[in-house]
């Protein structure tokens, strides 16, 4: 299980058994809870429910190409990232115990009946359609707001016996939004008879996908046939129009030529309605033209062409450059959200802070189908081959920085020094009115970008603005926790004074708030001007809890921009190379109690 690398199977890293006798396995940690949790509130709408179910089949799609069954497949063992995004977990666990099912004792029995095949309850062997049938329990589950046969845990046996025998109720009974098309594809997963399913996981995703209409297909007929289990559901046949009644025709040769016209519209209809539709040009970049809101928004024609790039497997994939901060993390469900808003297929590259991590990140993105990558870069100078490698395919890019190459693309703007100057003055105006103008100042800086360069350099002067005679210990790394608390923890144990700590980011800035108080320096020696306006951050602003400000940057912002850029690249629109997104105000103990009043 260790082997499988897929971008929907949740990673093994390492696994052991110590002495015989204790056995773990590590894992990569998820923090979006499951589709379990999830489903606590009842059923999905339609669209996420699709959207999950594929990022799902993919993932057991490529773990039977290998030869390994599930076998527990159920809503707990779906884990989801910060963004949303779907990992299946808990491979092989049945094969692992053994195949020996005891139903005379409450919890013996491998797996979980209310999403176990017929075969794998009476203990047959089984094969990936017993996996097919789970995965059309969970479908159902996902859809209905509950499995199809439901039972306590004191009536194992009463689930087991539905299963064997009794037909799934249609699960529109529980949500009429559940379409006919929709439906045939969870009943065919459902049949008791494991060759009377779908053979293969893709196959019944890419069935659930036309019948919500997620893709383009080129033929209605044999979409049809393929969603109707002809073992338990008719087809539905739509009424035919009724031809309009014509005078006896005297000549043969009429007859004949009308055949022959009609047959020619015929032929000339098929065509049109199966041609693929002609994919956008290339969008225009218009180097060195900055852009409003305006210019970034995009037409309804631009969606839909920007969904004909995409194809039936393309998606626009984000390279973050962390999900451990707030920030990011959000940002990242925001462009999900804003794209899957258009039904633009979104898949989300997480880089872990990690610079050396970003070029396989981006190439493994190409790789599995990207048609347009939006980039948080950490090293630019690193990445460059690597960009410019994206850009000569002619893959479009947006980037979360301004002050780099942009390879052909859209940048995406902030006033960051502005933004530095706003927390700088801030942290200066503190420190004239209540240290008497003099202070022991750290700036959290990150030089591996220019952008962020910028806003340290903003922090700097707003703080020398107001406080001229204050000092500037250093600038020292920060951007992330651990950078911000590793800085921090090393002035303080090399015996600096510190008074005021102003940063580039949150981020940093709790990280610095952690050293603090480990080294027991209390809220009140210390005051922290940072920018982002976390929520952690505004609690401890309203709390004066070391920080005393943090500026708004327009993060929902940010995330919009960058996927309307993203779609009016895919549409082959022209754009301006720069888009500015201004920010907004700093937020104080003041303001923010005014909020809440």
């Amino acid at each position: 299980v260790a082997t499988l690398e897929h971008i929907h199977i949740l990673p093994v890293y390492q696994f052991r058994v110590i002495e015989d006798e204790l056995a773990y396995i590590a894992m990569r940690l998820l923090r979006g809870g499951t589709v379990g949790t999830m489903l606590r509130g009842g059923a999905l709408p339609l669209r996420r429910a699709g959207e999950l179910f594929t990022q799902v089949a993919r993932g057991i799609g490529y773990a039977h190409q290998q030869g390994i069954i599930h076998r527990d497949l159920k809503p707990n063992n779906i884990l989801l990232d910060d963004a949303g995004n779907a990992f299946v977990a808990d491979f092989g666990l049945a094969k692992v115990i053994g195949e020996t099912i005891d139903v005379t004792r409450s919890g013996s029995i491998v797996g979980t009946p209310a999403y176990m095949s017929p075969e794998h309850l009476r203990g047959e062997i089984i094969d990936q359609r017993s996996d097919i049938y789970s995965l059309g329990v969970l479908l159902y589950h996902m859809l209905a707001g509950r499995p199809p046969f439901e039972a306590s845990e004191t009536h194992l046996v009463s689930v087991i016996y539905q299963h064997l025998e009794k037909p799934p109720p249609p699960p529109s009974e529980f949500n009429p939004e559940i379409t006919p098309e929709v439906e045939a594809v969870v009943l065919r997963a459902l049949q008791k008879e494991p060759r009377d399913r779908y053979p293969n996981a893709e196959g019944m995703a890419d069935d659930l996908n036309r019948a919500l209409g997620r893709h383009r297909t080129t033929t209605t007929a044999s979409a049809a046939a393929a969603v109707t289990p002809s073992s338990t559901l008719a087809a539905s046949k739509p009424s035919l129009p009724t031809l309009p009644s014509f005078p006896a025709w005297r000549s043969s040769r009429a007859i004949a030529a009308m055949v022959a016209a009609l047959a020619l519209l015929a032929l000339i209809a098929v065509a049109l309605a199966t041609r693929a539709p002609a994919l956008p040009p290339p969008p225009t970049v218009l180097a060195g033209q900055d852009g409003t809101f305006h210019d970034f928004t995009p037409t309804p024609s631009e969606i839909a062409l920007a969904g004909a790039h995409l194809g039936e497997d393309g998606f626009i994939a984000f390279i973050a450059c962390n999900q451990s901060s707030e920030y990011f993390a959000t940002q990242a469900r925001e462009m999900r959200d804003f794209a899957q808003s258009y039904g633009l297929a979104y898949r989300v590259y997480n880089s872990d802070t990690d610079r050396a991590r970003q070029i396989p990140l981006i190439e493994r993105a190409r790789a599995e189908g990207a048609k347009l990558l939006i980039v948080c870069p950490l090293d630019v100078e690193l990445i460059d081959s690597t960009l410019a490698s994206a850009r000569d395919a002619g893959i479009p890019m947006v980037f979360m920085h301004s002050d780099m190459p942009s390879y052909g693309g859209v940048l995406l703007a902030g006033d960051d020094y502005q933004m530095g100057l706003s927390a700088g003055r801030l942290a200066g105006q503190i420190i004239r009115d209540e240290m008497d103008g003099r202070a022991n100042v750290v700036i959290l800086d990150y030089p591996d970008l220019a952008t962020l360069i910028t806003r340290a350099n903003g922090l700097e002067a707003g703080v020398l603005e107001f406080a001229p005679g204050a000092t500037i210990v250093g600038r020292y790394r920060g951007g992330t926790q651990d950078f911000g608390y590793e800085s921090t923890a090393a002035l303080l144990a090399d015996g600096i004074d510190v008074d005021a700590i102003v940063s580039i980011n949150d981020a940093g800035s709790f990280g610095a708030i952690r050293a603090l108080e480990a080294y027991g320096i209390s809220p009140d020696r210390v005051i922290v001007s940072s920018i982002d306006a976390e929520a952690l951050a505004r609690e401890y602003i309203r709390d004066g809890y070391y920080m005393r400000g943090s500026v708004e940057v327009g993060r929902e912002r940010f995330s919009r921009a960058a996927i309307d850029a993203a779609t009016k690249l895919l549409a082959g629109s022209t754009v301006p190379e720069i888009f500015r997104v201004p920010p907004r105000d700093i937020l104080t103990q003041e303001i923010l109690a005014s909020t809440a009043d």
